[in-house]
């Protein structure tokens, strides 16, 4: 449906007139019959004062627009451009039904059911030309727009954007249009829902064997991290972090996160632990080595050093040792010296 208002002659026809081009038209073309059953029933369904119907109305019109949009999976090229059709017809209708004075509620909650199918959708298809990827962006568009113009509560708008945000894993749409609207929606509400989100996922334990697998199972973790570092929520990001860390480089920064959100102790423990499954890991005893000596374990920091050192005589551990200022870390460090000049 078009946006603009142009002064043509057949704005002055009526629906009547409309009802009988179009259904004459749908016989021959099925796209049009699709669109018109879908806007004939939905206008059906809004336009009833039955008690019955006011009850499954949000279920019977999602039911519409799922079998208006479609189930496929993996569209081919040509049903991306199908798809992209009936997307901006449902764009159109939503619009066209909020000047109507409809409940604004109840159709912005249509509009996130038909973008989470559409965003679905999308993943895997073959839209070489384009069409649906625009088609879908000027739909998130409008309907972030309608979220922000007509949904009041900040509250609600968190419950109402955060689902389909979290959805568009392959980035169809781009994430600054999702994590702006949702920093305009109520903080602890976000916040609650993504600490909600991160206490379901299981914990992943880091790896020297890291599978391209471990990573396609990240996708959701990956997008949760994106807005919280946007969010500049330091304190779930750490806990994030933590569960979602392959291999012993992400370890470190999981590790080097829960120090900045002033948890150290927690971090030197999860060193600990993660140390004793890699125990040949490097970087994750520098990061351990470090965290020792910041709050001052001098003597766990001597033996972590003398420990790896023993692994791999890198100079260092050495140049580490020397910093402290304890006597056996001196008398270590002189130890190493003498024999690198042997």
């Amino acid at each position: 449906m078009p946006k603009d208002q142009h002064n043509s002659p057949l704005a002055s026809r009526g629906g009547q007139e409309w009802m009988l081009w179009f259904g004459r038209a749908s016989q021959h073309l099925p796209d049009v019959h699709r669109a018109f059953q879908f806007l004939e029933s939905s206008c059906e369904l809004l336009d009833s004062v039955e008690d019955a119907d006011l009850k499954s109305r949000p279920r019977k019109l999602k039911q519409l627009i799922n079998r208006f949009v479609g189930q496929a999976r993996c569209p081919s090229a040509q049903s991306c451009e199908r798809i992209a059709v009936r997307t901006q017809i449902l764009d159109g209708w939503l619009q066209s039904e909020l000047q109507r004075h409809q409940d604004p509620n109840l159709l912005v909650e249509l509009g996130a059911h038909g973008l989470q199918k559409l965003l679905t959708i999308c993943e895997g298809a073959d839209d070489k030309h384009g069409f649906l990827l625009k088609a879908v962006r000027e739909f998130t568009r409008d309907w972030l727009n309608i979220v922000s113009s007509r949904i009041d509560n900040p509250i609600e708008r968190a419950h109402l954007v955060y689902p389909v945000a979290m959805l568009d894993q392959a980035g169809l749409v781009d994430p600054s249009w999702w994590w702006k609207q949702i920093a305009l929606c109520d903080r602890h509400t976000v916040l609650g829902l993504l600490e909600l989100e991160i206490n379901e996922m299981n914990e992943m334990q880091p790896t020297s064997n890291v599978s391209w697998r471990s990573f396609d199972k990240r996708w959701r973790r990956l997008r949760v991290r994106a807005l919280l570092e946007y969010l500049g929520d330091k304190r779930l990001l750490a806990e994030l972090l933590r569960k979602s860390a392959v291999d012993d480089f992400e370890a470190v920064v999981a590790v080097s996160m829960l120090r900045d959100a002033g948890r150290s102790r927690e971090a030197i423990v999860q060193a600990e632990q993660w140390l004793r499954a890699l125990p040949r890991s490097p970087v994750l005893a520098e990061a351990l080595f470090d965290l020792y000596t910041n709050d001052g374990w001098d003597e766990e920091a001597l033996a972590l050093a003398v420990s790896h050192y023993g692994y791999d005589p890198n100079p260092v551990w050495v140049e580490r040792l020397g910093r402290l200022v304890s006597p056996a870390a001196k008398a270590q460090v002189k130890v190493w010296k003498k024999h690198q000049t042997v």
